[in-house]
């Protein structure tokens, strides 16, 4: 089969780490073109040799509204691939949906969540109108085109908001390889505790956040707090532990193409954005068997281990987090216990088989 997917950006993210990780298990009966909306391919980092990947940059125009150029470039785009599906993802994609209007390749939509501009509690009036347009009486008429979201409140507002039929979604979990990350021995009692997180350095992911939150522990508690991942902020986030005086306790060590070790050296993981919906990152860190402190948006709460969700706080709770991860690091048995729940959970719940066994049967269905 050959996929074609638009990308809003391939860096390395959620969206773009899911995709390498479903391409690898889908193997070579699968070929895949990725075009990324922004030029960004920084996400090629991540791909192994098992997958049968080709780039397609396009001339796009960048004016921050639906181009027509666009739409005449990506229709011309699909008619040379002659794909078998079209993947799009996210807001950034939307001319994709008016460029298939005539080829009518099968089309999956992804949303895994708003940016800085959008969040849960204000979303964009337009932009929520020209998905409620194109999304629902568009899909209505044409029956191969579909809808993947990660997260149950997604799910919610593809059918509430933008009136999808509800038999046109599909809600799949985000899975990872539970055996990649539970060959990894959680850590002991270290003399200097270890804060970590995992995720591109964009604002809605608030590490300004964290930075804040982590100042405050270290009044009281010696640690070190450990952030993985590269992105637009990282220049201010720098500037701010300086300002914060922290900067010599704070490791910034860029986005990676393996997390796994650099989850092994935390002792809690901590995530402070003000919004998410199925974070990666998240059941990853549940998979080493990583305590959890984070902000309750999304499904976050629900994904977590029954014990752990006590330790997801609204967004802008900075006392709580500090003091949620500040009692954590002072209690090795209820870190392990913790731990353990959410490994346990990311096994059941969340494995990269399963995921990838929704995906397949999903793409074939779509494609038929």
């Amino acid at each position: 089969m050959k996929c074609f997917w638009a990308f809003s950006s391939f860096t390395v993210g959620g969206p773009q780490r899911r995709f390498v990780s479903i391409a690898e298990q889908l193997g070579d009966e699968y070929n895949h073109i990725v075009t990324a909306m922004d030029g960004c391919y920084d996400a090629e980092m991540l791909l192994s040799d098992s997958i049968s990947y080709t780039r397609m940059p396009l001339p796009i125009e960048k004016n921050g509204a639906i181009s027509r150029a666009n739409i005449r470039c990506f229709a011309g785009a699909l008619a040379e691939a002659a794909p078998d599906l079209l993947m799009t993802s996210n807001w950034g994609t939307i001319e994709w949906r008016i460029a298939n209007r005539k080829s009518k390749v099968p089309h999956l939509h992804f949303e895994d969540g708003f940016g800085p501009d959008e969040t849960m509690d204000a979303r964009n009036k337009k932009r929520n109108l020209t998905r409620r347009v194109l999304f629902s009486r568009l899909a209505t008429g044409h029956k191969h085109f579909s809808f993947v979201a990660p997260s149950q409140t997604l799910g919610e507002i593809f059918e509430d908001e933008w009136r999808v039929p509800a038999d046109r979604t599909a809600i799949i979990p985000n899975g990872v390889n539970i055996r990649r990350f539970a060959s990894i021995e959680p850590p002991g009692d270290r003399t200097i505790p270890v804060i970590g997180t995992v995720g591109a350095l964009r604002p809605e992911k608030r590490f300004d956040r964290l930075l804040r939150i982590f100042s405050d522990i270290r009044k009281e508690t010696r640690a070190t707090l450990l952030i993985v991942g590269d992105g637009p902020l990282a220049g201010d986030l720098r500037q701010q532990a300086r300002d914060l005086n922290i900067e010599t306790d704070v490791m910034f060590v860029g986005a990676q193409s393996d997390v796994a070790p650099f989850l092994r050296r935390m002792d809690v993981f901590a995530m402070t954005s003000d919004t998410e919906q199925m974070p990666i990152s998240l059941v990853e860190a549940m998979a080493v068997g990583l305590p959890i402190v984070a902000s309750n948006v999304g499904d976050v709460r629900d994904i977590l281990s029954p014990g752990n969700r006590k330790f997801a706080f609204y967004p802008e709770d900075e006392a709580n987090m500090a003091r949620a991860i500040r009692s954590m690091l002072g209690d090795h048995k209820l870190r392990a216990s913790l731990g353990a729940n959410n490994a346990a959970r990311a096994a059941r719940e969340y494995s990269l088989e399963t995921m990838t066994s929704r995906y397949r049967a999903l793409f074939e269905s779509v494609a038929a």
